[in-house]
């Protein structure tokens, strides 16, 4: 579907079909709100598109749960809108996946459904753990996945561009460390985030280990992940938010032109052209 090809009223009765599947006074997760739509003939591209649309109006915002979710801007008589989120089950990713092993299915979710849930325009993905010996500006400056963005908002003007990174960690190597790696990448970056993989059934023996990772990551404005399978958005949880700052110009042009591809910088600059 040619999502710019909608007319307004085709855009109008998608927004009313989205908006009555949305409880007056709580939340609803994106899977069970995404999966009640798909159901009917929905896209991807599509669910996204239409609810990032109402985001950007005011009529919904965004909550935390895995997955994220969604609930009404509009106080309902009787009480507010509740942020609580919606029970559901997850697929148990119980195998304790090697570091290398997470990489690619983290990426296809954060370029699939990472980026589209926080309202990118446009990203470029890419695993840049895996540099061999090239020179990457020194320890800790190497950051695991790479994200480049831009997104345009109704009432400011211009595109605002976002580089974020993420330090990710595999479920039997997670230690308060990974906040200083990620604080290492964000020197370069607007964001920086630390993605933890921790199975279902591996969550209450690490729950004290992640409070204190998440409780120092806030000091520094790191944001936390936690996935509990990593190639399934629904099971990811965010933790705390990361703190968005701008970096040196100077410093960020040198972390694209050591950290990515040509490839990935080609597309940056078609943005801005």
């Amino acid at each position: 579907m040619d999502l710019d090809a909608l007319s307004q009223q085709q855009l109008e009765q998608y927004e009313a079909d989205l908006l009555g599947r949305v409880p007056a006074n709580a939340a609803i997760g994106n899977k069970t709100l995404r999966s009640s739509l798909l159901a009917l003939g929905w896209s991807e591209s599509l669910y996204w598109h239409v609810r990032n649309r109402l985001i950007e109006r005011g009529v919904l915002t965004t909550g935390r749960g895995k997955g994220g979710s969604v609930r009404s801007a509009v106080v309902v008589e009787g009480g507010a809108p509740l942020g609580g989120t919606d029970a559901r089950t997850t697929s148990e990713a119980s195998e304790c996946l090697a570091e290398r092993d997470l990489y690619g299915p983290m990426a296809d979710v954060i370029r699939n459904h990472w980026a589209p849930d926080y309202r990118f325009d446009a990203t470029a993905v890419e695993v840049t753990a895996q540099q061999g010996a090239r020179v990457t500006g020194g320890k800790w400056t190497r950051p695991d996945i790479t994200v480049a963005g831009y997104k345009t908002l109704p009432y400011v003007p211009g595109r605002h561009f976002d580089v974020i990174t993420f330090e990710i960690k595999p479920a039997d190597g997670i230690d308060v460390t990974v906040v200083y790696e990620a604080l290492g990448h964000r020197r370069a970056a607007t964001r920086a985030y630390a993605l933890l993989h921790v199975p279902e059934g591996r969550r209450e023996g690490v729950d004290t280990l992640i409070t204190e990772i998440v409780a120092e990551a806030k000091r520094f404005g790191i944001g936390v992940l936690v996935a509990a399978d990593p190639g399934d958005y629904d099971s990811w949880e965010e933790l705390t938010e990361a703190v968005r700052h701008e970096p040196d110009p100077e410093r960020l042009n040198d972390f694209l032109a050591q950290q990515v591809s040509q490839e990935f910088r080609e597309r940056v600059i078609r943005w801005f052209r």
